[in-house]
């Protein structure tokens, strides 16, 4: 099954982004070819430039006191009260190491004016050969542990944005209601009742070659499907076939 994501609000939207961005900065760290840490290091920027256009460190704080008033409302005859505690212990750690950031997400970054230099020529394609930044061209010529290391220590005051965006995505991904469904001739209506629906999740089998789109308010969720295109758009084609597949609605 091929699953799509499909964040219903703009702050799960840029924490799925964030989410996409964290796993492969992952990737080309635990490489060791200079231009493992070359990608690695621009995807560190990335990061920055995302992060930096919103207040992140206010919105994850706001999710993850949702998150604890929902875990202490559980009936404790209903659940695993351990767990719970648990949980709760872990949200409550992860804010407290949001709160301890100061200032600006990327602030971090910008102390370090090396990295605000090769941020600057990393806008400028083919902006980072090594006439143009011999210092960098020095770097890449480290050995791979010594670059891991220092890639390691600038991305280290970012931990608590991870953590947070981690533990925030997790918890709303596994309080997810799920529904097997069959899209008729490719459409699909639902409306959406009860608590605030963050998150649509579809999973569909790859071998049926479609692609779906989705739009969406607090009310009702629209569900097309549709063959992949070569321009990346969502089809308009209409299908002649019904499209079995599974919704999961994820709800804080």
């Amino acid at each position: 099954m091929i699953l799509f994501e499909f964040p219903l609000t703009e702050r799960i939207r840029t924490l799925l982004r964030l989410e996409d961005v964290w796993r492969r900065w992952t990737h080309f760290l635990e490489g060791k070819h200079r231009d493992d840490h070359h990608a690695a290091l621009i995807t560190l920027f990335e990061l920055a430039d995302i992060a930096g256009r919103t207040d992140l460190k206010l919105d994850l704080m706001q999710e993850l006191d949702r998150q604890r008033s929902a875990l202490l409302s559980l009936p404790a005859e209903e659940v695993d009260t351990e767990c719970v505690a648990a949980l709760v212990e872990r949200v409550e750690r992860t804010r407290s190491a949001l709160l301890n950031m100061v200032g600006r997400v990327d602030h971090y970054l910008r102390g370090n004016e090396w990295l605000m230099a090769l941020r600057a020529r990393a806008h400028i394609p083919g902006g980072l050969c090594a006439f143009d930044a011999p210092a960098y061209h020095f770097w890449l010529e480290q050995p791979p542990e010594r670059r891991a290391q220092e890639l390691e220590r600038w991305v280290a005051p970012l931990q608590p944005i991870r953590n947070g965006i981690e533990l925030v995505l997790s918890l709303l991904r596994g309080n997810a209601e799920r529904h097997e469904a069959v899209a008729a001739r490719g459409a699909y209506q639902r409306e959406l009742k009860g608590a605030c629906c963050l998150l649509a999740r579809v999973q569909v089998d790859p071998a049926l070659r479609v692609i779906p789109s989705m739009s969406a308010n607090k009310y009702l969720i629209n569900l097309r499907f549709g063959p992949p295109r070569s321009d990346l758009r969502p089809s308009t084609q209409p299908l002649e076939l019904d499209v079995p597949f599974v919704l999961e609605l994820c709800r804080l």
